[in-house]
């Protein structure tokens, strides 16, 4: 029988990540410098996240899994050498904050940690993997730095460097022989990346709820299902803004839990940016810490249903330092199987009471008709 526990990835090579401050104010015909202010993926934000795990308890309640730093072959299962070697080599030299490397893009800021904490964020999600197939853990919650899901083959871009979401499945499939990985993104922003990975590929089913045509433009459109033999296997869920709760509790009761029941994974991979939330800077969607421990028990109970509880979460974005804390702990919290009763400081709120008691008519017509697209491959 295997452990009871789940499982927990941090490393301190994460905080070596440092994305500094941002001044610079971008014009058609020119730019101009303000006082600086903290980057929106802030270092702090990780370090507050983590601090709210330990002092409410839910740490002391995890086994540790120790991350490593993930291997060039490792990494080239979809990244390009020429880009993993450029990735290092800003670096080391601790050059420019964004830059170019031969025919890489490097749009994502760099300091002389991140290739080092890109490593190990990809090398633990892959450990992850790792402990929950070999049944040392039923579950695990990895809060890594940088995030991934945003990472092309040689391109950093939306504070993401390595895929790790992706180096993820990649490990179970290569190392554990899955056949059948599913991946759910409930990140704000689309997961272009992780799209873009497995976009032929029938054994990785990608599903990403997010904000409609937010973060990349024009990514995650209902029409982009997969090509070739992974036609179907790629599965949008655009969302207006203001979805909230409600919203998201029914596009995971009308789509993502009866897609993942009909696929049946042998894994289920979370990329879990909390960054939906009503508080964050960076999106408009209304969630509440209450939403994300629903749409987790979701989740769970898929794993249960599917794959033998095995479900590995990923941390991806989320901005808001205030929230970001209270979210994460209410998606972990399930993972356990408990609830520390944590009061959320904002569920007083007019304005969030306001946006999660209605689900918008645009909302269900957003709902209705990713059901309508996406029935021809799984019959929602």
């Amino acid at each position: 029988m295997p452990n009871i526990a789940t499982g927990f990835v941090f490393d301190n090579h994460y905080l070596d990540h440092d994305t500094g401050v941002q001044t610079t104010v971008m014009m058609r015909d020119g730019s101009f410098t303000l006082a600086p202010e903290p980057h929106p993926s802030a270092l702090f934000i990780t370090q507050r996240i983590k601090q709210f795990l330990d002092g409410s308890g839910l740490t002391a309640q995890m086994q540790p899994i120790s991350a490593r730093a993930a291997t060039e072959d490792e990494l080239a299962l979809y990244h390009s050498r020429a880009y993993i070697a450029g990735i290092r080599n800003l670096c080391e030299d601790n050059g420019p904050r964004k830059g170019s490397w031969g025919e890489s893009e490097i749009d994502t800021t760099l300091s002389r940690g991140s290739y080092e904490a890109a490593l190990y964020a990809a090398g633990g999600a892959m450990n992850a993997v790792s402990a929950v197939m070999q049944g040392d853990v039923r579950n695990a919650y990895a809060l890594l730095r940088p995030p991934g899901h945003h990472a092309m083959k040689n391109r950093a871009m939306g504070f993401c460097i390595f895929g790790n979401a992706v180096m993820a499945a990649h490990h179970a499939r290569t190392v554990f022989g899955l056949e059948r990985v599913m991946i759910v993104d409930w990140d704000v922003h689309h997961g272009n990346g992780t799209q873009d990975a497995f976009y032929n590929d029938p054994h990785v089913l990608f599903v990403s709820l997010h904000q409609h045509d937010w973060y990349p433009q024009l990514s995650g459109e209902l029409e982009q299902v997969g090509r070739g033999a992974g036609v179907g296997f790629t599965v949008n869920i655009p969302l207006p803004a203001g979805t909230g709760d409600r919203g998201y509790l029914a596009a995971f009761e009308q789509l993502v839990i009866p897609i993942g029941l009909r696929y049946r994974p042998q894994l289920i991979i979370v990329s879990a940016g909390q960054d939906a939330n009503w508080l964050d800077p960076l999106a408009q969607m209304m969630m509440s810490m209450a939403g994300f421990r629903r749409i987790s028990a979701l989740m769970l109970d898929l794993a249960h249903n599917v794959c033998a509880d095995r479900l590995v979460m990923l941390q991806e974005g989320g901005y808001s330092a205030a929230y970001v804390p209270y979210c994460t702990v209410a998606a972990v919290e399930p993972l356990l199987g408990i609830d520390l009763g944590i009061v959320d400081l904002y569920e007083g709120s007019s304005e969030l009471q306001r946006s999660q008691s209605i689900f918008t008519r645009e909302t269900q017509t957003a709902i209705a008709q990713a059901r309508e697209w996406h029935k021809q491959w799984w019959d929602v």
